[in-house]
């Protein structure tokens, strides 16, 4: 895990991340449920990043903040004019839509008391799609009191020793540029920034930037092949010029009921469907992997290639930056799993062999397209 990582950056290090990480539990159908475990749990088998959407839902004992599956929430008013949320009906009753089974406070706890005995790690923790962006980041605060991370810092180049012992907490980009300026200026209550546009004219990375910043894209497909389509093609338009850009690769299969033909297949199980990514002992996943950093290389290195063939002396550490200029390196997943981490985590041997014969035969640029 981390442990093994002290003296590295973030950006250096792959590490297990888990989509919808917090829709699990006993009430919902194979058609919402995206997890088996809990977030300690997970954290337990190795995850160290969650992907958490909030909304204040009405529950048992009157309205409680929990994690949600599906797009778009409905918004209601208590009796009171109390605001709270719901995910969209027609999609509850359809079975494609429910709440997860623990209250933000009761994952808040999970990820506090696992740093606390787990010392060397750290986990991050992401909100996105809340209801109610600000009453979560108040939460949470709350909750996590000393163990939430409280430095505004460049969370891609910070160490991992530095972050360890603590849950990090980061915000949509959007939504923390709406949080009151109390919550803003609050240590540790970081925004996280996505650099991927879909019309190609992507957010430049900026080192200066305090939070986290990262590029990928969901591939929003029930096809294997399509997904792993769509995320070797977005991981080739990852920038070259900053190492320290984190990049993310959804290893994950949705319910998209407008792809056409395949409606039937919105109502197949999310856990049986997801069994595709991760047959043949896993090898897809680390082939994906490699070819995404090959083909990254490949798109951004041709500028440079023809310096390295005419001088033999082009300095090693130039062609080794250009060579780790970008790579995956959250591994988003659903239903996470021990043996599912444990793939994840032993890319960084992957990396470590790869970048090395990257960097040592990047001045034969053919030799490396017909490998």
């Amino acid at each position: 895990m981390f442990e093994n990582y002290q003296g590295l950056r973030l950006c250096d290090v792959v590490f297990p991340g888990t989509h919808d990480a917090g829709i699990y539990g006993s009430d919902l159908g194979g058609t919402a449920r995206t997890q088996d475990l809990t977030i300690g749990q997970q954290a337990l088998v190795g995850v160290r990043y969650f992907d958490v959407r909030i909304a204040k839902v009405a529950g048992a004992t009157g309205l409680v903040q929990k994690a949600y599956h599906a797009p778009g929430l409905s918004k209601s008013k208590t009796s009171g004019g109390v605001a709270y949320q719901k995910p969209s009906p027609a999609l509850s009753k359809l079975g494609l839509a429910g709440t997860g089974g623990d209250r933000l406070e009761d994952m808040l706890e999970q990820a506090k008391t696992f740093v606390e005995h787990v010392s060397t790690e750290f986990l991050i923790l992401r909100f996105s799609k809340c209801g109610n962006m600000e009453e979560v980041a108040r939460t949470c605060r709350a909750v996590l009191g000393t163990t939430q991370y409280q430095q505004n810092v460049n969370l891609n180049e910070a160490t991992i020793a530095s972050l360890a012992g603590k849950v990090v907490t980061v915000f949509d980009q959007g939504d923390f540029n709406k949080l009151p300026v109390d919550l803003k200026s609050t240590p540790g209550i970081l925004p996280c920034a996505g650099l991927f546009s879909k019309d190609g004219d992507h957010v430049a990375y900026s080192p200066l930037k305090w939070g986290m910043q990262y590029f990928g894209k969901y591939s929003n497909t029930r096809s294997s092949k399509r997904n792993r389509a769509k995320q070797l093609k977005t991981l080739a338009q990852g920038p070259s010029s900053c190492p320290e850009l984190l990049g993310m690769i959804y290893w994950t299969l949705t319910t998209n009921i407008s792809e056409l033909g395949q409606q039937h297949k919105s109502f197949q199980s999310i856990k049986n469907r997801d069994l595709k990514l991760w047959g043949g002992r896993n090898v897809a996943l680390q082939d994906t992997w490699e070819k995404g950093v090959r083909n990254h290389v490949l798109a951004r290195a041709g500028h440079v290639a023809s310096q390295w063939i005419q001088n033999p002396q082009y300095p090693p550490q130039a062609i080794g930056r250009t060579a780790r200029s970008f790579m995956p390196n959250i591994v988003m997943m659903d239903f996470a799993s021990k043996t599912r981490c444990d793939t994840v985590w032993n890319l960084n041997q992957t990396t470590v062999g790869q970048l090395a014969s990257l960097g040592a035969d990047l001045s034969d640029i053919p030799a490396i397209m017909n490998a």
